[in-house]
């Protein structure tokens, strides 16, 4: 009975730990022609064009349809937010408008 008192101890210091969890937004986003994607920095206060990694993997199919576009990823950071606008001065109007920050 003592034996079984312990290991129900044990089990339950075990489910107290706590887990850090991170919140990733995994979304498209489809820029409008003529606008850039940009990446802004919310702990370094920044605003940088956001890098992109191609995947150079093109299907078999869509190559006989002469569909040869490739594929484009951001390169997703911490902290960051990844708007699309014209210029910088268009992302400092989206910050204010959508997030309410205006502290860049």
């Amino acid at each position: 009975m003592i034996n079984e008192k312990k290991e129900k101890d044990k089990i339950e210091s075990i489910k107290q730990k706590q887990i850090e969890i991170q919140k990733v937004f995994e979304n498209k986003i489809f820029p409008k022609k003529k606008n850039t994607l940009f990446e802004v920095n919310l702990k370094l206060k920044t605003i940088e064009i956001a890098k992109f990694d191609e995947i150079p993997a093109i299907k078999f199919e869509e190559a006989i349809k002469g569909n040869l576009i490739a594929q484009k990823k951001v390169t997703k950071k911490e902290d960051c937010i990844y708007i699309s606008a014209l210029n910088k001065k268009n992302v400092l109007k989206i910050l204010k408008r959508e997030f309410n920050y205006d502290k860049i």
